[in-house]
């Protein structure tokens, strides 16, 4: 029981720290939980589960922004408005596009051998590092979150459906997504902690409904207690990286930390 518990407080430090930096949480859970000798399966369900741990802290962080949203159905003729259909849209896309995917990487998973998912997460954080850096080469725009229509909510939404693979980060792609389509990084930011609310908790929903069991590996107290510790390190770590506006030089680590994977993965061979 102790040491499930203490699997619960890693993954919450983990979770509470990574999910607001383009590194890609899931996968830093995915290392934690595969280095406890669980299966690449199970791993990568484990963390699609816990990844929507933050989910509590975004909403208490962004409760205005969520009630202005809520109360604007009524108006149906606000920036509020557009911004809770955006979300809408692009959860939807996400979450269709993402299943097709997720269930192609569990069959993948359960193929490959421990040495060759290693070296396909690492390859993964190679292109996450790539994205950050390209993200860092884009001038600034000055695109809104006033500007926010359909169509973005249709590309963001397809953006984020590749975070579901192990190694992508959810905000490293739709950050690099909505900066492309001309907004400025601030504004980007926030966009995709709104969108980290419906899509990381509609991922640890299908995660239990597909695989009940990765729940058992930490029990309820060990979710409990992950939660809980998520919550209170992402509630300092959302406006310390809003001030930051996406200057962490996360590329760097990344492509660090991919090519220790790879190596580690050939090692295994």
């Amino acid at each position: 029981m102790f040491e499930k518990i203490l699997l619960g407080f890693i993954s919450g430090i983990v979770q509470g720290v990574t999910e607001w930096l383009p590194v890609s949480s899931k996968t830093m859970l995915f290392f934690i939980f595969h280095m406890q000798d669980l299966s690449p399966t199970d791993s990568y369900m484990l963390s699609l589960l816990l990844n929507g741990s933050t989910v509590l802290a975004a909403s208490i962080y962004f409760r205005r922004e969520l009630y202005r949203m809520l109360k604007s159905i009524w108006s149906r003729d606000s920036i509020d408005f557009r911004l809770l259909v955006f979300l809408i849209i692009s959860t939807f896309i996400t979450g269709l596009l993402g299943i097709f995917f997720s269930k192609s990487l569990i069959i993948l998973l359960s193929e490959l051998s421990s040495r060759d998912v290693m070296i396909f997460v690492g390859a993964m954080l190679s292109v996450t590092a790539f994205l950050n850096w390209w993200r860092r080469k884009i001038r600034s725009s000055e695109k809104r979150i006033s500007d926010i229509d359909t169509l973005d909510a249709l590309l963001i939404g397809v953006a984020q459906s590749f975070s579901v693979i192990p190694g992508v980060s959810r905000s490293g792609v739709t950050v690099l997504a909505l900066v492309l389509r001309g907004y400025n990084v601030k504004d980007s930011l926030v966009i995709s902690f709104l969108m980290s609310i419906p899509a990381t908790l509609g991922g640890s929903i299908y995660s239990y409904i597909m695989s009940p069991k990765s729940f058992e590996v930490l029990e309820l107290g060990g979710v409990l207690l992950s939660v809980a510790v998520a919550t209170i390190i992402s509630l300092t770590m959302i406006p310390l990286l809003l001030k930051l506006s996406y200057k962490v030089r996360s590329d760097i680590f990344l492509a660090g930390l991919s090519f220790i994977t790879i190596i580690s993965g050939l090692l295994l061979g």
